[in-house]
């Protein structure tokens, strides 16, 4: 009788065991299928919402929801930024800059909205990209560097330049630009560099050589964003590196040979923007030897 029970009990246990394996077996596709069901509703809730913005009883609510949706929204929301109606158009923009740096995608139509022909579309799309991270749109302002349109260009750097250190991101796009055939686009990629400020470090050998630079105004500026990099060190001397700091110090003496030259004819507050940090940085230099 003994034997008896234990192979029941043992043939309980097997079938039990097979139950939950089974179990196991058929839930795995089923919580793929349910993810997938899931995504698949929330795009029509979306596309379902984004209707619902040209009713003006329903929009409201529209824009609550599809902004709480938040960026997987964002797609659908470029889309109804080329509505016909400006008001599905300004709701779109209402609900990116609702939705702020998630909306990061957005920023190639909203630049686009920018120039939209209505006045109210306009103003939103200014409110919109003020609350995006103003880091975001880098990359896609870099692209204007190469842009076949002079205007673009000049554009981008400009933008590039008033950003100042939100800017960093495209010092390496900005060192390309160095030795553009452009005097002008030259100077301009300089003083973006120069605003920057220390994440520009890397340029600072290239700069040096602009001091040579066959343009008078390409030279100065060389030298101005020269200063401008290196003093932004100052705030903090104890983040370079001595590595970092002989290097530099190294660069400014070579500048400040080519500055000193009669034949470039610098004017004094050029070579006074190199001099300055130059002597603060050796001092440092000292300190750090004893």
């Amino acid at each position: 009788m003994l034997v008896t029970r234990y192979t029941h009990k043992q043939r309980l246990n097997v079938i039990v065991s097979q139950i939950a394996i089974a179990c196991i077996c058929l839930s795995s596709p089923l919580v793929i299928i349910n993810a997938t069901s899931a995504q698949s509703q929330t795009a029509t809730q979306i596309n379902y919402h984004i209707q619902r913005l040209k009713h003006p009883q329903h929009r409201s609510a529209a824009i609550d929801y599809l902004a709480k949706v938040g960026k997987p929204a964002v797609p659908a929301l470029i889309t109804a930024l080329e509505d016909s109606d400006p008001q599905v158009r300004t709701s779109a923009l209402v609900i990116i800059g609702k939705i702020g740096a998630n909306a990061a995608q957005a920023i190639p139509a909203l630049m686009r909205a920018i120039d939209d022909k209505d006045a109210t579309v306009r103003s939103h799309a200014v409110q919109a990209i003020a609350k995006i991270d103003r880091k975001a749109y880098v990359p896609y302002i870099v692209v204007g560097l190469d842009s076949k349109n002079q205007q673009e260009r000049y554009g981008a750097v400009h933008i590039l330049r008033a950003m100042g250190k939100d800017a960093a991101s495209a010092v390496p796009a900005l060192m390309k630009k160095l030795d553009d055939q452009d005097n002008w686009m030259r100077v301009n990629v300089i003083s973006a560099l120069g605003s920057i400020g220390k994440a520009a470090t890397p340029a600072i050998p290239t700069l040096v050589n602009r001091l040579q630079d066959t343009d008078e105004t390409v030279r100065h500026s060389a030298a101005y964003a020269l200063g401008d990099i290196t003093s932004s060190w100052q705030e903090n001397l104890k983040q370079l590196s001595t590595k970092e700091l002989d290097i530099t110090v190294s660069n400014l003496e070579t500048a400040l040979k080519v500055l000193q030259n009669s034949s470039f004819k610098f004017r004094p507050e050029a070579i006074t923007a190199v001099k300055k940090p130059l002597v603060i940085l050796n001092q440092e230099k000292l300190r750090r030897a004893k």
